[in-house]
Parts: structure tokens; C-alpha cells; sequence
């Protein structure tokens, strides 16, 4: 496997921007074909090396036909057969256009297919912290109304205890209390009827006094 290298722009490197302006393409086009040389780190070097720029140039420089220094080699002809050559140089010349619109093509399309990749691995990746990022504030919600109902019943039984222990206090308090009453006295009932008694002695003297 290849060692991934670092490059900075030096004196000695190139950087990217610098790259595409040289061969005239997208920075796609160019991470493209850099691939082929730096496989590892292609998608995410800054600067390059002139030899790496060296090695990726005939992916930006098709070769023209050398169809002017042929026609200065071939003997003379007649105008019908001097037009044949520049039938062909002018084919050859309307093909450039469609040799540079296939290999920018070439280059786009895996690029594409990578940003899509990205694109969907960065929006996957946001929807899952989304989701861990809300279950974390649930479970602090949660923890939240837990510990609420966990002071709440706390206070209450605090309450409750403290009530007991000052309602066994009153209730002692009235024990001591009622202990103070006395026992109920009998009452002899009055059976003597003061004036029948009186005039009973009266009588009695009466009878004793007459002469």
C-alpha cells in the first residue's frame, strides 16, 4: 500500500489552484487525475510536486496530428489531392472538441459519484448526531422530572414523620391531662323532710305542756 504524503506549497510545489490554472481544468478534473499518481491523499492535497504534475500531463495535452509535416514530405500533387489532407486535418481538428468533452466527462462522472457519496455520508451522519443529540435531552428531561418526584416524595415523608412525631407529643400531652381527673363522689341521698320532723316535735312538746 502506498504511503500517504503531505505536501505544503513551497518553493518547490505547486499548489492546487496554481495546478489548474496550468492545464486549464477543474480542480475534479485535476484531483482526477492526480488519482493515478497519489492515490492516497489525491481528494485532499493542497500542493503538489512538478514530477507529479509531470506525470499527470497527458491526461490535460492530447497529441495534435502532425499532419502539416507530412504534407511538407509528400510530392506534389494535384489541388483534388491536396484537398484530401485537409479534409482529414480539418476532421481531425472538428475531433479535438469532442476528445476534451469526453475526458472531461471521464473526469466528472466518479467525481460526481464521490460528492454524491459525501454528500450522503455528511447528511446521514448529521441525522444520527440530530437523533443522539435528542435522546440525550429526553434522558435529561427525564432525569429532570425523576429527581423532581424524588425530592417532592422526599419533603412529604419529612413532613409526614415530623407530623407523627408531634401528633404522639398531643396525644401524650392529653393522656397526662385527662390523667388529672378525679374519681366521681356518691352523694347520700336526703331522705329526711325538715318540716314533717319539725311539727312532729312540736307536737310532741304540745301534748307536754298542757296542764
Amino acid at each position: 500500500m502506498a504511503t500517504r504524503r503531505k505536501v505544503t506549497a513551497t518553493a518547490d510545489t505547486v499548489s492546487i489552484q496554481d495546478a489548474c490554472l496550468r492545464y486549464m481544468t477543474t480542480e475534479q478534473g485535476l484531483r482526477l487525475a492526480l488519482s493515478h499518481v497519489r492515490p492516497d491523499d489525491f481528494d485532499t492535497v493542497k500542493a503538489v510536486s512538478e514530477a507529479d504534475l509531470e506525470a499527470i500531463a497527458s491526461h490535460f495535452q492530447p497529441k495534435l496530428p502532425t499532419v502539416a509535416s507530412n504534407t511538407l514530405e509528400l510530392p506534389e500533387t494535384s489541388p483534388q489531392q491536396t484537398s484530401e489532407p485537409a479534409s482529414e486535418q480539418s476532421q481531425n481538428t472538428l475531433s479535438l472538441p469532442q476528445q476534451q468533452q469526453h475526458l472531461t466527462s471521464a473526469t466528472q462522472s466518479p467525481s460526481n459519484h464521490a460528492q454524491l457519496t459525501l454528500i450522503d455520508q455528511l447528511a446521514r451522519q448529521a441525522s444520527e448526531e440530530i437523533a443522539a443529540v435528542d435522546a440525550i435531552a429526553q434522558v435529561k428531561n427525564q432525569l429532570i422530572l425523576n429527581n423532581l418526584a424524588v425530592r417532592d416524595a422526599e419533603l412529604a415523608e419529612g413532613i409526614n414523620q415530623h407530623w407523627q412525631h408531634q401528633k404522639q407529643g398531643y396525644l401524650g400531652a392529653i393522656r397526662d391531662l385527662a390523667s388529672l381527673a378525679k374519681e366521681p363522689v356518691a352523694i347520700t341521698p336526703d331522705e329526711t323532710d325538715l318540716t314533717q320532723e319539725i311539727e312532729g316535735i312540736i307536737t310532741e312538746l304540745g301534748k307536754k305542756l298542757i296542764v
